[in-house]
């Protein structure tokens, strides 16, 4: 009897522990469905799975964060064309094109508050989206501030008949400069940093020259293959016009490409820069690359210079099988022709093309191969292999010790002096040894008396 209710218990604790019995009270008829003895053969049924004590809460601006990483950023899915009234009365549509994960041309927000997002290049000129965010009553990172330096200079003639001026004489004329400010009609378009004279970097071996007019990329920066990079410039630094007269912004430029020989600057085989010697030397022509001028291999469109920026994606036949090539980057305005441009002495930046970081990743095979234990008989052949070196190389050696036997002379080898301290027979007593002990002492003076 004490048996049967021991067992009892035993069982209804097992069935506690593994959840394999409902809640409800337990019974002396449940107890003996579960001790059922199971026949050989027969189906079991399985274990139902315990549901969670709570569902997951995923954070929604991390689950989009993690999902923008994996999409492509250069998706051709743009947003749908928009209409727009433009100087008040021409309707226009506006068609959004998507250049490597940014989007130009697309819709703006009714409203504004400072806090919308925008787009800034780094140093190798690739897009890093910039989100502003409100401290203190004050707007942190927000799109920077352009001043003056897109605005147009005119000037302005009023004689006494058109200005009225009480203090005018009738033939005096007077001459006003007024600044107008630039026509914002297609440059909001553009979610760009745009390129002003205060993000100039300096380049040159000793850092010293501005880079005018190109703000992005940098000097020797590194474009990437595989990844879009933005060339961008101040569009106000290309005019044309006499000095006496007003300067007015050229409307188109061209891009063009370079190859360069590495001089012995770059390579660090001088201490000094050598004056009178060309920062960059266009390397030869290929046929299959070849631009509108002598010296380059790429040449673009003629591009509107409003827009302050040109897309530069590497293709890898331009790097001719070559990790990265040197290449020189330069824009020539429409106000300069083909036979007078020269790119040594244009506006340009030098950059590096190159392939981006090979990673390799060793494959769920290789790593099978490499843990898979030895077997055969090439497992004996490794063990076999040391301990047949070592035997081998203990019998060259006496081998060579035996034969070379009569040819040792050691007859120069002399004998090392004995230091003058050191003990020996005919050493005086002053140069005994130093007494240790009191006892020493002693015997030492019943020995002098």
């Amino acid at each position: 009897m004490e048996l049967g209710k021991l067992s009892l218990c035993v069982a209804i604790l097992f069935s506690q522990c593994c959840h394999c019995l409902p809640t409800e009270h337990v019974t002396a008829v449940t107890v003996a469905t579960t001790l059922q003895p199971l026949v050989t053969g027969e189906a079991v049924a399985p274990l139902a799975k315990r549901q969670p004590m709570r569902d997951y809460i995923i954070n929604k601006d991390y689950a989009e964060a993690q999902a923008a990483k994996t999409r492509s950023s250069t998706s051709s899915e743009a947003p749908e064309a928009w209409l727009r009234t433009i100087y008040s009365t021409i309707p226009e549509i506006v068609t959004p094109t998507v250049i490597g994960g940014i989007t130009f041309g697309a819709k703006p927000p009714k409203t504004t508050d400072g806090l919308e997002p925008w787009v800034s290049l780094k140093k190798d000129g690739s897009p890093k989206t910039i989100k502003p965010k409100m401290k203190d009553g004050k707007i942190k990172d927000g799109r920077p501030n352009y001043s003056t330096y897109f605005e147009s200079v005119v000037t302005m003639t009023y004689s006494k008949e058109e200005l009225k001026a009480h203090n005018m004489k009738e033939d005096e004329i007077f001459v006003h400069k007024e600044s107008i400010p630039e026509d914002q009609t297609y440059v909001s378009l553009n979610p760009l940093i745009r390129c002003t004279p205060q993000f100039y970097h300096k380049k040159g071996l000793a850092k010293h020259e501005s880079s005018e007019p190109i703000c992005f990329p940098h000097e020797d920066q590194s474009l990437k293959l595989g990844k879009v990079h933005f060339l961008s410039w101040y569009t106000h630094y290309f005019t044309e016009g006499d000095d006496d007269q007003e300067q007015t912004v050229v409307e188109k430029v061209k891009i063009h490409f370079a190859y360069l020989k590495p001089l012995a600057q770059k390579k660090d085989m001088r201490k000094r820069e050598i004056p009178n010697i060309p920062k960059v030397i266009p390397a030869e022509n290929y046929e299959t690359f070849q631009g509108d001028i002598p010296g380059t291999f790429f040449s673009s469109e003629w591009i509107p210079n409003v827009d302050g920026y040109y897309p530069i994606e590497v293709k890898e036949e331009w790097l001719k099988g070559k990790q990265f090539r040197l290449v020189f980057i330069g824009i020539q305005p429409e106000s300069v022709s083909d036979e007078e441009y020269d790119i040594l002495s244009g506006s340009g930046v030098t950059v590096q093309f190159a392939k981006g970081a090979v990673v390799s990743k060793t494959t769920k095979q290789d790593m099978a191969i490499q843990d898979a234990p030895r077997t055969g008989d090439d497992m004996y052949y490794i063990i076999m292999t040391m301990p047949t070196v070592v035997v081998l190389s203990v019998c060259f050696m006496y081998l060579f010790l035996y034969l070379k036997r009569n040819q040792r002379d050691v007859s120069k080898i002399k004998k090392p002096k004995r230091s003058r301290f050191g003990l020996h027979k005919n050493v005086p007593p002053e140069y005994d040894r130093l007494p240790r002990f009191n006892g020493d002492v002693r015997m030492n003076n019943m020995k002098s008396s």
